[in-house]
């Protein structure tokens, strides 16, 4: 069977500059629309249209060109994958998104890692104490915390004087096992040393 015999449908194709091919054999199936004339230029993005009976056009959006060079008996044609412009889409349902956000200087990251560094200025009285109650409420082992927390008391008694940088240096090397804990306090203590 010939592949003229089945295009039985005539379609205009539309160029994306305008151009315009008019009265072209066709055989328009529900994804695809083959043609016959290879020496159309058929690309992606050109648009083929179809006049039915009833006076109603129809716009088939070319996907793949789908150009084949022929086999056998079967000359040259386009196999073009269309979507029609009037297909209805189904509907998506709206998409929510909430952010809740806590704490000073909170960020939103969307596909994409945040490597930048909060420094919040607060009263050294009040640093002192949060650290000191972060510690007793994420620290288990109970020498640890008192030492911890000895630890920051010389800190806030050093702090301003030549003294605060040995009292850090100890302060973070009895930290070292749960500086994740205490890295939101480091930035505001480096400031302070002298």
């Amino acid at each position: 069977m010939s592949l003229d015999r089945l295009m039985r449908d005539k379609v205009t194709l539309i160029k994306q500059d305008g151009q315009r091919f008019e009265g072209l054999k066709a055989s328009v199936q529900t994804d695809m629309i083959f043609t016959g004339d290879p020496k159309v230029p058929i690309e992606e993005g050109d648009v083929f249209e179809r006049t039915l009976p009833s006076g109603v056009t129809e716009r088939y959006t070319i996907l793949d060109a789908g150009f084949n060079a022929g086999l056998g008996g079967i000359k040259p044609h386009y196999q073009s994958k269309v979507q029609k412009e009037t297909k209805i889409q189904p509907a998506q349902p709206p998409t929510h998104v909430f952010y809740n956000l806590l704490g000073p200087n909170s960020r939103v990251n969307i596909q994409s890692v945040d490597a930048s560094t909060n420094v919040v200025d607060v009263g050294s009285e009040e640093l002192f104490e949060k650290l000191k109650a972060d510690v007793r409420e994420s620290i288990f082992d109970r020498a640890v915390v008192d030492q911890l927390c000895q630890k920051v008391d010389e800190l806030k008694e050093a702090k301003g004087t030549p003294g605060f940088t040995s009292k850090y240096q100890e302060f973070i090397a009895i930290a070292a096992d749960h500086i994740t804990l205490l890295a939101p306090f480091i930035p505001a203590l480096t400031q302070m040393l002298g």
